[in-house]
């Protein structure tokens, strides 16, 4: 049986004007990413962003414009039964970000996600690790640029 998962993803920026990114190993799979993940039964986007941003980073947010979402099919690279629907927010902390990050992107050798921040201009497609993310990024930078 063919199934949609919904994801929701943030862009969020520091005082430094960079953005976050998120390094992770999930089953085994190394990928480069935003900080996000699935939208549980019963839940709206915003609630669901929300509630990744505290569990992964213990941040309060407040979701804003969405940015993009991808109007193409895609396979899930974790289970083919799935088709990723995925939408990116503008996100604003609420607090201050006291939460650990890397200064580089490398893969943990565990199933574990790092965060790091990436200056805009250095913001580069070819970083993420799957197309939606591409695309994501790109339309981040040309929403920053307008």
């Amino acid at each position: 049986m063919e199934q949609r998962t919904l994801r929701v993803y943030g862009f969020l920026m520091n005082d430094s004007g960079q953005v976050l990114i998120a390094v992770e190993r999930y089953k085994g799979i190394p990928m480069v990413k935003f900080p996000g993940g699935g939208v549980d039964w019963g839940e709206g986007h915003k609630d669901a962003l929300i509630r990744e941003f505290k569990e992964e980073l213990d941040l309060t947010i407040k979701v804003k414009k969405n940015i993009y979402f991808n109007d193409f099919a895609q396979e899930s690279a974790i289970d083919s039964k799935f088709q990723v629907q995925s939408f990116f927010y503008i996100v604003e902390p609420q607090g201050p970000l006291n939460f650990n990050t890397y200064s580089s992107i490398e893969f943990p050798e565990k199933d574990v996600e790092r965060f790091v921040w990436c200056n805009i201009e250095e913001l580069d497609d070819d970083m993420f690790t799957f197309l939606i993310e591409k695309k994501a990024a790109i339309a981040f930078k040309k929403y920053k640029k307008s």
